[in-house]
């Protein structure tokens, strides 16, 4: 009785024991399983994962501390014209 199989390996026949053959044919279907779950949890976790500047998600204590951030240094540098619109003693390092 013959219990070796031929197998393809590293694009050569190699013949090896019916269990080591089927040991790698159970792993390779292991590995395929383990691949099909890793791409249902990426595909499921698309749909869980909520992007800060969504419009669901609310800060509004935070969202109103940014936008006065942004307004800060254009308030400064407006304090700094003069009537006709010319800078005067305005220091640059504020910025």
């Amino acid at each position: 009785m013959n219990d070796s199989v031929v197998i393809i390996y590293s694009v050569q026949q190699v013949s090896v024991p019916k269990e080591v053959a089927d040991f790698l044919e159970q792993d390779r279907k292991r590995e395929q399983a383990q691949e099909k779950q890793d791409k249902r949890h990426l595909s499921k976790s698309e749909f869980e994962t909520v992007l800060s500047g969504s419009e669901c998600v609310r800060r509004p204590v935070e969202d109103a501390v940014l936008q006065n951030f942004h307004l800060e240094n254009p308030r400064k540098a407006v304090g700094g014209l003069d009537d006709r619109g010319n800078l005067w003693n305005f220091d640059m390092t504020a910025i």
